[in-house]
């Protein structure tokens, strides 16, 4: 009895070892990517990359990046691992140019993924959209962003701002706002002039001058 209990748990650790062993080795096999590449990155931990204070919650994602972006400023670019996936940081502004614009068919998709059937609100924003509805909503919505169009549209965001901060300003002691508050946020030049609840969403109806 005792030889069998004892086999038992030699083939229950053995398992557990090998599956570990495993998931390490898969974890971890993207992780000379960038060295390979000769491009400067953040050393990575097994099975979180470079995410290791999001995963156990003491930082945001937003935080992390913001400090690995700030600590790495001396460089035009650096790069990390989310989790197993290699991911690149850049400040150079004509490689970013040549990212979003020129090698555009190469860095198409967005990383942000909603499935419609289960999210069709969050599926259908601009910045998760991927393949040929991006491309194409990319190609009508290019020509609204020329430089003179976006001055034009600067006092517009401006005056909303101010609006918006003027609302907020009034909020309630304990940082609430009542819902007539809450629809004065957006009554600014779009005039928003009602909201609906709809199957969890909160819809906007807006209509111009």
């Amino acid at each position: 009895m005792f030889l069998i209990l004892q086999s038992l748990t030699f083939y229950l650790i053995s398992v557990i070892a090998a599956i570990f062993i495993g998931l390490y080795f898969h974890f971890t096999r993207n992780f000379n990517f960038w060295h390979k590449l000769g491009i400067p990155y953040v050393q990575p931990t097994p099975f979180v990359g470079n995410l290791k204070d999001c995963v156990l919650l003491k930082t945001t994602i937003g935080e992390q990046l913001q400090r690995i972006y700030n600590e790495h400023s001396d460089k035009p670019y650096v790069a990390i691992f989310s989790f197993d996936k290699p991911s690149f940081f850049t400040r150079d502004l004509e490689l970013v140019k040549n990212i979003l614009v020129k090698d555009f068919q190469t860095f198409m998709d967005h990383i942000i993924l909603f499935h419609e059937k289960s999210d069709p609100l969050l599926a259908n924003v601009l910045l998760v959209i991927r393949g040929q509805l991006w491309r194409h909503l990319r190609t009508n919505l290019t020509p609204v962003f020329t430089s003179r169009k976006m001055k034009m549209m600067f006092y517009l965001v401006d005056t909303c701002s101010k609006e918006l901060a003027d609302c907020l300003g009034k909020a309630a002691p304990d940082g609430k706002l009542p819902h007539d508050q809450c629809s004065c946020i957006f009554h600014c030049k779009y005039k928003v002039h009602k909201l609906e609840k709809f199957k969890g969403y909160i819809y906007i109806y807006i209509y111009t001058k």
